[in-house]
């Protein structure tokens, strides 16, 4: 049996063939694509940690609607928007990214993959805020920068009632959640769920929260001052 194939239904995870032939390719792209994208090069690590990591959460904690628009923050090499996108077709995800030779790597994948539900961008995300407000139902990012941050990013492009879910580490209770909860009362958000669970050895939270009102005018802020000033406290 395939590896990822086992892999998935160990975690009880059923695709339909497109899907998970999909997701079998796009990891053999990913590990043999020329420019580094990753340090993970083997199928299996790559298995575990890029694909299985991306889509378990969104699979056992969420119910997305169809016909929605999904913003990936700082996709890299289009982890996790293009395993997300494979697995939730219905759902049109734009994926963004400052760097212009990791937006090139996830339009060969996409294309390679034949995905037609993605859009691709390569700039900065407070560039990017400013000519989409409020346009986004959905958005995420995995490894990019702290919680706090990573809300600051992702607010003004979210519509009211939308959702940001964050894939966390075994810190962020301890280290993270405090800057978290100082943030959502100055931009609006609730935190709805925080799981915990293990992908693995890795021990993960998947943290969902909610916009429930207007994002200030001020935001988003000037490029750099999220991560100079965040909104959480140094």
């Amino acid at each position: 049996m395939n590896f990822l194939l086992k892999l998935l239904e160990n975690y009880e995870i059923s695709l339909n063939e497109s899907s998970y032939n999909k997701l079998n390719n796009f990891i053999e792209l990913i590990i043999n694509y020329p420019v580094n994208l990753t340090a993970i090069k083997e199928f299996e690590l790559a298995a575990k940690y890029l694909v299985l990591d991306s889509i378990y959460p969104f699979l056992k904690y969420t119910n997305l609607k169809n016909d929605t628009n999904f913003l990936d923050i700082g996709t890299g090499g289009g982890i996790p928007g293009i395993p997300l996108s494979i697995i939730f077709p219905f759902i049109n995800f734009t994926l963004l990214d400052s760097i212009e030779k990791k937006i090139k790597a996830v339009n060969f994948f996409s294309n390679e993959l034949k995905l037609k539900n993605i859009n691709t961008v390569n700039e900065r995300v407070e560039i990017f805020s400013k000519q989409n407000i409020s346009t986004y139902d959905y958005a995420t990012a995995k490894a990019v920068s702290r919680s706090d941050i990573l809300l600051e990013y992702a607010a003004p492009l979210l519509k009211i009632g939308g959702f940001l879910f964050l894939y966390k580490g075994p810190t962020y209770i301890s280290d993270e959640k405090k800057y978290l909860e100082k943030a959502i009362k100055k931009i609006y958000f609730e935190i709805i769920e925080e799981f915990h669970y293990n992908v693995f050895e890795k021990e993960r939270y998947f943290i969902i929260l909610k916009k429930i009102g207007e994002t200030p005018s001020s935001f988003p802020r000037k490029i750099g001052m999220a991560l100079k000033k965040p909104l959480g406290g140094i």
